[in-house]
């Protein structure tokens, strides 16, 4: 890779990494919570955390996981596109064409990987939140299936990785992820 190449990849890849870091649950450490005391002080505090503080950290755990899996999905996604439109990127940046190949062959290794870290940190993600919550409803539910779906498309995609040539497998893989995607955007607006 040529030195412009070099400082395009590593501007994207900074960005990128800012992007992701700004997903990541900052600690406060401020209390100007007014009902904070009421769990501090009175006729229950024996000098040890209580339970409302044990289920914040599952909480925000719970939380990390679930954008865990987000991140997790985009990165597995991201080959879709690029494999699509790398064609006419390598036409617009020829000088980019072998960095364009090699972010082809990164995410063509790490799909797979990067899909099953989607799985279990998503089915983590709605184990720890149900412990904290203890309540099965609707964003509990589409989370559920969503998690579900993904599941099934990475069936098809083992089927798919036995037989690349399937047309059949793929338009399966893709389309049982799309409607996990959905499903799981609105399990995020809900929730």
């Amino acid at each position: 890779m040529n030195v412009k190449t070099k400082k395009i990849v590593g501007s994207i890849l900074a960005i990128l990494l800012l992007f992701i870091l700004s997903f990541v649950a900052q600690p406060s450490f401020a209390d100007d919570d007014d009902d904070h005391h009421k769990y501090r002080e009175g006729e229950s505090y024996n000098g040890h955390y209580d339970k409302h503080d044990e289920n914040e950290v599952l909480k925000e755990g719970g939380e990390v996981l679930g954008w865990g899996t987000v991140i997790a999905i985009a990165g597995a996604g991201a080959l879709m596109p690029l494999r699509r439109g790398s064609r006419r990127l390598i036409k617009k940046f020829p000088n980019a064409k072998s960095g364009i190949i090699s972010a082809l062959k990164i995410l063509g290794k790490s799909h797979i990987w990067i899909g099953a870290l989607a799985i279990i940190l998503s089915t983590i993600h709605g184990i720890i939140m149900y412990i904290n919550e203890r309540e099965f409803e609707f964003d509990e539910i589409s989370g559920m299936i969503s998690v579900g779906l993904m599941a099934i498309a990475a069936i098809f995609g083992v089927l798919l990785m036995k037989n690349k040539g399937s047309k059949q497998y793929r338009s399966l893989h893709f389309g049982f992820m799309i409607v996990a995607v959905i499903i799981g955007a609105a399990h995020v607006l809900i929730s």
